[in-house]
């Protein structure tokens, strides 16, 4: 255990660690700012009975994903190429003026609706710029971690802001605002972009990062449309199957603990194929029962399905940005259609929601929606059976591969040879990779730094990190490798 942990230590980066801070500051305040209406609405449910800023947020998330994946697609938007100051200038303007003018003013229709549309605005590129710092990591146990660790700060600090009065809640999330704008270049600047092998375009390095995260979109989305029909159900019929607004909270505390555990007692993360085949479909099945239950078990069985919820959800996070790395894919063009997909699930839940929970017979209706839902996503599992079947049966061709060893006409030669075979035995990092060469130079951590023009303490992260890969605990043992 204390191995494990030490392990885990010296893989946690600086940048890393900032990262996972950023992106939890960001959860918080999308999700402050979508339950209360910028604190407009503090009630249970609020963000369900606001119906015209949920429909403005649905529209405005749609035109920035659009607009990013246009711009991604046609190649105009490269990694780390979509700046986020404005929308947290904006995001913290609009709590000011939510502050400051008079509520019967704001409630309006079209201020509702307007406030909205800024939001999946704002909210949007935030998230896909946020989210963009966690793919610097090339560890698969940090980047889980990551994403446990920020869903429970983020429940902590939501926690927080509601025992508060509104107005001083407002005035932190405008602190969280305006802290964000230099947290994320700072972020930035520590990031390691991994870059594609070969040169492709955006859209033909879309396909091969689609390839290897479309269950993972599938499964959200299709747990989005649910607990929007529970929702907007629940709502609407006065339903003791209560999805209270703390619900969420819970489930991301619960799968936080939950993660966190298994990644400490087993250093290990699940095998995507795991997940695909066993998890989603495993967890989904669930629901099969679930809504028969609603009237009995109340506020449990709502932690229940947000718990659920939350662990596809975080998963579903973990596969993109995992297959974006390795297809050396920047997050925007697949991010984009995540978000567009579980918003126009989400849409939909809530209007068969309003639509059964206003008939006599409207629970009834939500068990069989359920149920055709859960039915859908179990179709979509056996095409991806299927598919995964055929793709094992097809002809393998044997090559054979000559391999003509060259001599290294000079010591420069022979260094760069060395650090192309330890990169691809270790899998190296390209910020790792270029770390290597300076030790192997007998350079100090300074020089190096000074050299790749990033903080001694950021350059020292990578050495850590290189140390924990290569077997080795001193600089001495790096240049003996080149010796051998």
């Amino acid at each position: 255990m204390k191995k494990r942990l030490n392990d885990l230590r010296h893989a946690f980066t600086p940048a890393a660690f900032a990262a996972l801070v950023l992106y939890a500051f960001y959860r918080l305040l999308a999700y402050s700012s979508y339950v209360t209406n910028f604190g407009l609405w503090a009630e249970p449910l609020g963000y369900v009975s606001n119906i015209p800023f949920m429909v403005g947020a649905a529209v405005g998330n749609l035109i920035s994903c659009a607009i990013v994946f246009v711009l991604y697609a046609s190649g105009r938007l490269r990694p780390c190429g979509l700046g986020s100051r404005s929308s947290l200038v904006l995001v913290a303007v609009i709590y000011l003026v939510v502050a400051l003018v008079p509520n019967d003013i704001l409630n309006a229709v079209v201020a509702s609706s307007f406030l909205g549309v800024l939001w999946g605005l704002t909210i949007t590129v935030v998230g896909l710029v946020a989210l963009e710092l966690l793919t610097g990591t090339d560890s698969p146990v940090v980047l889980i971690v990551q994403f446990a660790t920020s869903a429970f700060l983020f429940a902590i600090g939501s926690y927080a802001l509601n025992l508060l009065p509104d107005t001083v809640s407002a005035l932190l999330c405008v602190a969280v605002s305006v802290a964000l704008i230099p947290g994320m270049a700072l972020g930035r600047a520590a990031l390691d972009v991994p870059q594609p092998m070969v040169e492709t375009t955006s859209l033909a390095t879309l396909r091969a990062t689609l390839r290897e995260c479309s269950t993972p979109i599938l499964a959200v989305a299709f747990f989005e449309l649910v607990t929007g029909l529970v929702n907007m159900y629940a709502y609407a019929s006065h339903s003791s199957f209560t999805i209270s607004t703390q619900a969420p909270l819970e489930g991301s505390l619960i799968c936080a603990v939950l993660l966190t555990a298994f990644v400490v007692l087993t250093a290990r993360i699940p095998h995507n194929r795991f997940m695909y085949l066993a998890v989603f479909p495993g967890v989904m099945a669930i629901f099969l029962a679930l809504p028969y239950f609603g009237d009995v078990w109340g506020r449990s069985l709502s932690t229940v399905i947000y718990t659920a919820y939350t662990f596809t959800a975080t998963l579903s996070m973990f596969c993109v940005v995992q297959a974006c790395r390795r297809a050396g894919d920047c997050i925007y063009g697949v991010g984009a259609l995540l978000s567009v997909a579980m918003r126009l699930c989400l849409m939909v839940g809530l209007a068969l929601g309003w639509w059964f929970g206003n008939l006599t017979e409207g629970g009834t209706f939500v068990h069989l929606s359920i149920v055709c839902v859960v039915c859908v996503y179990a179709l979509g599992v056996v095409v991806l059976l299927w598919g995964y079947r055929n793709s094992r049966q097809k002809p393998v061709v044997e090559v054979v591969e000559v391999v003509v060893e060259k001599t290294p006409a000079t010591f420069e030669e022979s260094v760069a040879d060395r650090v192309d075979e330890l990169t691809r035995v270790h899998n190296l990092s390209p910020r790792e990779r270029d770390v290597l060469v300076g030790l192997a130079q007998g350079n100090t951590a300074a020089s190096i730094a000074a050299g790749l023009c990033i903080s001694t303490s950021t350059a020292q992260g990578y050495i850590k990190s290189l140390y924990a890969k290569l077997g080795v605990n001193r600089k001495q043992q790096v240049i003996d490798l080149f010796q051998k």
